[in-house]
């Protein structure tokens, strides 16, 4: 493998943006191998045969290499992993990227609850195998298909960056929101086809894909994206859950589907978050009109957690103390799905469709993920109270991505 596209973007790219390390030594390779107790992907192996490492976009991204010049080592990302799952790359804000045992490349997403900057010592990149195939880690919250093999997952890495920095190596001015905080959604639609061009095996991206096109208020495309990302992904709760939320957007002849999406969710989810889950379930059955399954899914919330009619309620007071109006229109939506009298034949349809608008972008690929909260609106980005791995926002966060970290 000679990865063409990142030798053009090392040569192209303004300098400093891809900084890359020298080739490794076989014997370099396959000692780390051997402390790991694995073999690495060929494709890894190949890059590291020819780049021991690199530095991508101001250190977005860290790749480990195996020689004491690599920008991270593997066996430092790696000192306390006891699986055959290796961690081979860092992310600003605490993301790590992990090999999966068939060579699929996934994204451990940090677990805001564990704190601001958490994941840069002791234990980071510590994980462990999960039923499924799938990774769970310390400090980690979710996971993402990122890709099915790492020359293409990197190749899509470096188209997805670049459409943020113009000739200068310089952060584009007019890739941001106005305040900086996030990146238009035109230009998140950009960065994830580029992307997927090059990686169509994403599930990830292709949910960034479907974030981007629900705040451009494309829902139809959207669900497709999102999807797209299930199909992917099947046992992403979250995938399940953006594909429910844009149904439910597209009225009551999605209804079923975005019902379904939700149900899905809350049992991959199955943990406390799960209670809210099917609350969105319940929304759906009621725009639905189908009061068997309303009266299903709020057993399965309530039987999940007793105090969720309360939570919802404080929800509700506190926003409209906020003066928000989509995030009131929400927490009422949630609490009438959950508390209001179920009557065959005369169901209110009281699902509020989701302005795309409404909110502010809770995570972070690039299109960072949101987490689930406690209350409607979406909580500030990694910094949620103590919870579940992911929180349920009542009002979509608009998650197009945040840019990478700046240069220093």
């Amino acid at each position: 493998m000679f990865f063409e596209r990142f030798r053009e973007a090392l040569v192209r790219l303004p300098a400093g943006l891809i900084r890359a390390g020298r080739a490794a030594a076989p014997h370099e390779i396959a000692a780390v191998e051997r402390e790991l107790g694995t073999r690495l992907p060929p494709s890894f192996v190949a890059f590291l045969e020819s780049f021991d490492g690199a530095d991508l976009f101001h250190e977005a991204v860290l790749l480990a290499g195996v020689g004491a010049e690599a920008p991270r080592g593997l066996l430092e990302l790696n000192q306390r992993r006891p699986t055959a799952e290796p961690v081979f790359a860092a992310v600003a804000g605490g993301d790590r990227f992990a090999f999966q045992a068939d060579g699929h490349v996934v994204r451990l997403r940090a677990d805001s609850d564990a704190g601001e900057g958490e994941g840069e010592g002791e234990g980071e990149g510590e994980t462990v195998a999960s039923a499924g195939g799938r990774s769970e880690a310390r400090g980690v919250g979710e996971c993402w298909l990122a890709g099915g093999d790492f020359s293409r997952w990197l190749d899509g890495l470096i188209a997805y960056h670049r459409v943020l920095y113009d000739a200068d190596g310089e952060f584009a001015a007019d890739a941001f929101e106005p305040d900086g905080s996030e990146v238009l959604p035109l230009v998140a639609l950009r960065q994830t086809e580029r992307a997927l061009r090059a990686c169509p095996d994403s599930a990830e991206w292709h949910h960034e894909r479907g974030v981007a096109l629900r705040r451009l208020e494309r829902v139809a495309e959207a669900r497709e994206a999102f999807a797209r990302a299930v199909a992917l992904d099947p046992e992403n709760p979250w995938a399940h859950f953006d594909l429910g939320r844009a149904a439910l957007d597209l009225g009551p002849a999605c209804a079923r589907e975005a019902g379904a999406a939700f149900e899905a969710a809350a049992r991959l989810e199955g943990g406390d978050a799960a209670a809210r889950l099917w609350v969105w379930a319940a929304r759906a059955a009621t725009l639905e009109a189908s009061p068997e399954r309303v009266a299903l899914c709020r057993r399965e919330a309530l039987a999940r957690e007793r105090t969720l009619p309360d939570q919802l309620r404080r929800a509700r007071d506190a926003a409209g103390e906020g003066g928000d109006p989509g995030e009131l229109a929400e927490a009422e939506a949630l609490l009438e799905a959950l508390e209001s009298p179920i009557q065959p034949g005369r169901m209110r349809l009281a699902v509020v469709m989701d302005d795309p608008t409404a909110a502010r972008a809770g995570a972070a690929p690039a299109g960072r993920r949101r987490k689930i909260s406690d209350a409607p609106a979406a909580p500030a980005p990694r910094t949620p109270p103590p919870g579940p791995r992911r929180r349920v926002p009542a009002v979509p966060p608009r998650s197009g991505g945040r840019p990478p970290a700046r240069r220093r």
